[in-house]
């Protein structure tokens, strides 16, 4: 049992290289790694008072490589599947906790900058390096926010085969916008 399960991680691994190659799912490792950097221009600073862009930073970096690895070894379906029955995708799941990062790293943006103006002298500099890289932080969470919007909008909206959409036979939903078929 533990050799299927260490052949199924390693098959999973070898399909997330070009997996992380299309759109939104790039954006995945280069939100850990714009973390990591965030983690060594807060860290310069020295000051006691940053603690809220360390909880910020800090739940950036895990959200990312939680994303990551869950996303790499193919396990966002089956996860999701026994979480909420089937009822949530991961690409709303993703699309919410980007929107919420991303708002936090909007709002540490103005906190970075307001430090770096309260230290004018040596350690504004690393307050402004994290307030610069925190707004690449926060594109790289609204970047694949507003694309997996998109996404999920022409879907509820008919985007896709009308003849396929007219021949498929849905289940009934409680939330579902569509009439029953």
């Amino acid at each position: 049992e533990y050799n299927n399960i260490f052949l199924l991680a390693e098959n999973s691994l070898m399909d997330a290289g070009s997996i992380f190659l299309r759109l939104p799912h790039a954006f995945k490792p280069l939100q850990a790694l714009n973390a990591v950097i965030l983690f060594v221009c807060v860290a310069s600073t020295g000051s006691a008072e940053n603690g809220i862009l360390w909880f910020v930073i800090v739940v950036s970096f895990l959200v990312s490589v939680a994303a990551t690895l869950i996303f790499a070894l193919n396990l966002q379906d089956s996860i999701l599947e026994r979480l909420t029955n089937g009822t949530i995708s991961w690409n709303m799941v993703e699309m919410v906790y980007s929107f919420v990062v991303g708002v936090l790293c909007a709002i540490s943006v103005w906190v970075a900058f307001g430090f770096a103006n309260n230290h004018i002298g040596g350690v504004s500099a690393g307050f402004i390096a994290t307030g610069l890289f925190l707004i690449v932080q926060t594109a790289l969470y609204a970047v694949p926010c507003v694309i997996i919007y998109d996404a999920v909008r022409q879907e509820q909206n008919g985007g896709g085969d009308s003849f396929a959409q007219a021949s498929a036979v849905e289940a009934a939903h409680p939330f579902s916008d569509r009439p029953y078929q």
